[in-house]
């Protein structure tokens, strides 16, 4: 399966330099049995390889991003960049890569990430399972911020894009198992609309449920030290719970 990372995004929130983009910032990873600090999109990539043997990395970042794309060429997977030449929206960015995907994908945003590789790994399973769109679902307490999806036994039954009124509080993470045929309905703003289309027409959709803090996503600079917190909290609770 190949999977697409989306970070063509300014890093407005972030506060960063002109020239550095939010999935460079870096965050606690364990590799060769010590503690680093990698890229968050770095960590994304060794993560999706780990657990689920992605066979190619399709990246869309922004067309004046050269100091990621340098820095993602250096690594050791098989990759294609695909440069958004405006910014037109996340949904914009997923449907360059309509050219790449045939089949089953997994869609991962470029700053985000389920920590935890027992629930990225099941994830997956789930996907071989069933042939299914597997989507990540958290708890959140302000789902009008969110997209959200609502579910029945095992199944996404729908999901809306920043509900007016309430439907629930599971929101869906920037973790997808999608299948391609997404691109038919996916217009500019964002993949959420497009998810339901195809839950309509007939797509299994399938969930895992995660924990809040089993996500991280770089927002404001504020916020960011939770970031390095949480990843370097999860690194020692992973060792401690495997000596």
């Amino acid at each position: 399966m190949d999977a697409l990372i989306t970070a063509a995004g300014l890093g407005t929130r972030a506060k960063l330099p002109r020239n550095m983009r939010k999935e460079m910032l870096p965050v606690y990873s364990f590799r060769d049995n010590d503690v680093v600090l990698r890229p968050i999109i770095d960590e994304i990539m060794h993560s999706l390889d780990l657990n689920a043997r992605v066979k190619k990395f399709y990246l869309v970042l922004n067309k004046n991003d050269s100091y990621t794309a340098d820095y993602v060429r250096s690594l050791d997977y098989k990759t294609e960049i695909i440069y958004q030449e405006k910014p037109l929206g996340y949904g914009n960015a997923v449907r360059l890569a309509e050219p790449y995907l045939k089949g089953f994908f997994i869609l991962n945003a470029g700053d985000g990430l389920i920590i935890k590789d027992q629930l990225l790994a099941g994830a997956v399973k789930m996907h071989l399972d069933c042939r299914c769109q597997v989507l990540a679902l958290m708890p959140v307490k302000n789902p009008e911020n969110y997209g959200i999806a609502v579910i029945k036994n095992n199944n996404v039954i729908t999901c809306i894009e920043k509900p007016k009124n309430y439907i629930g509080r599971n929101a869906m993470t920037a973790f997808y198992i999608l299948n391609s045929k997404i691109f038919e309905f996916i217009e500019d703003s964002n993949v959420t609309s497009a998810i339901d289309k195809t839950i309509k027409t007939g797509i299994e959709t399938r969930y895992i449920k995660i924990k809040r803090n089993d996500w991280i996503s770089v927002g404001t600079s504020e916020s960011y030290y939770r970031i390095l917190e949480r990843t370097y909290k999860n690194i020692m609770t992973s060792r401690m719970s495997s000596a």
